[in-house]
């Protein structure tokens, strides 16, 4: 089988690792496949150990690439020569057409649930990861041409073709916002996307020294989305500080934009950002921004505790990290992620994503029984070893099968 894995969409975290291990599963389980994988520039930086995986060949898709300087300059000088979201959505998709059109047994969208659907002569198979872009949080994520545009395409692939999510959550959001799809995704579900596996433990503490960590803390991984909810995790925070046996703890923000506050203090509304005219103060918070993977991984396994305090989302893949790892967790409890118990067999906390107070009770009393909490976390641990990604490579490729036995 000949697969064209298509990774057009610039994205980070865990949907960017997703890609990355489901690509080398299949490299390496299923013999008589071959991959070209066609890739956004900025995904070769988020994930620059694509390059490492043997048996693919990678193509930067050129749609994806920033125009020379002079051309940006005019750009910003010149609202007409601003090309929309619609213009640079519309370029990539027609480069897509071109280039992989007739020459696959299958394309492959790990991103499905983002783009438009391409018009293309050979089957395909997407993942619809979540719904998030149908919802407003408060803040705008997405434009309302996306929106549309996305409300349209959406049908376009659940009715024209085989597509996969990675929980039965999805498939319910589906039929509730869509309830006249004529076929629905098929649910695979995934494997912890932990790309290092098995850091040694001298470099853990190397990368622990290099970050100036000699301290407990709590991490959360997550980019500054709304739906991540981190307002309601911080205000629990400052409650959790005062409390007796927690003035050491600090809160690690990782993910893409989190370093927007570098150092701060949690407080009842918020971060108090710490400046150069701030009053001296020991900081609690710390935004570190997006990581690469080796040091996620790391910080991830040498945690007190992972939370996850979301209150929309279609899996919670900062908590599989954190279960491979025996790092206990304590998360939202909402239905994706109640899922885990049913399919994994995990033990965590779980607390109301919108009470501050229960979210801060919730990892006091955890904390405080880490006995407790370190045993759920090495079963979970346990449990989630059973569930590899060969068997997701496994599931995935008969997916690819029924789509292609479905064209003929």
């Amino acid at each position: 089988m000949k697969l064209a894995f298509v990774d057009n969409l610039s994205v980070y975290g865990g949907l960017s690792r997703f890609s990355l291990l489901l690509c080398k599963s299949l490299v390496e389980t299923e013999p008589g496949l071959t991959i070209d994988y066609y890739s956004h520039i900025n995904n070769l930086r988020h994930a620059p150990e694509l390059k490492e995986i043997p048996g693919i060949k990678i193509h930067v898709l050129q749609s994806t690439m920033l125009p020379g300087l002079p051309t940006r300059i005019l750009r910003k000088l010149n609202r007409k020569f601003t090309r929309t979201e619609q213009d640079i959505e519309n370029k990539v998709i027609s480069e897509i057409e071109e280039k992989i059109n007739g020459q696959y047994d299958v394309a492959y969208f790990p991103a499905a649930h983002m783009m438009k659907r391409p018009d293309l002569k050979i089957p395909m198979v997407g993942t619809l990861h979540d719904f998030n872009w149908k919802y407003f949080f408060g803040r705008q994520i997405f434009s309302l041409e996306f929106v549309e545009m996305m409300d349209k395409e959406i049908l376009n692939w659940m009715d024209n073709g085989v597509n996969v999510c990675s929980s039965h959550d999805v498939v319910d959001e589906a039929k509730k916002l869509y309830p006249g799809a004529k076929r629905y995704p098929n649910v695979v579900h995934i494997a912890p996307v932990i790309y290092n596996a098995d850091i040694p433990e001298a470099r853990k503490q190397e990368i622990l020294k290099d970050l100036k960590i000699d301290f407990p803390y709590i991490i959360f991984p997550g980019n500054f989305f709304p739906h991540k909810n981190h307002l309601n995790l911080l205000t629990a925070f400052s409650m959790l500080k005062k409390r007796q046996g927690f003035g050491e703890y600090k809160l690690l923000l990782t993910g893409m934009n989190s370093n927007q506050v570098p150092r701060g203090i949690a407080e009842k509304r918020g971060v108090q950002m710490l400046t150069k005219n701030s009053v001296p103060h020991e900081n609690d918070v710390w935004g570190m921004g997006y990581q690469p993977n080796e040091v996620i991984d790391t910080l991830i396994s040498k945690a007190r505790l992972l939370v996850s305090p979301s209150i929309y989302e279609a899996i919670c893949t900062p908590a599989m990290d954190a279960w491979h790892f025996g790092t206990p967790t304590a998360i939202s409890d909402i239905p994706p992620f109640r899922e885990h118990e049913r399919v994994w067999g995990i033990r965590s906390a779980f607390f109301d994503p919108l009470d501050p107070v229960d979210i801060a009770n919730t990892i006091e009393n955890y904390l405080n029984q880490y006995d407790e909490a370190k045993l759920d976390g090495l079963i979970s641990k346990e449990n989630v070893s059973k569930h590899n990604w060969g068997t997701v490579a496994g599931n995935y490729m008969q997916n690819f099968k029924k789509a292609i036995s479905e064209r003929k």
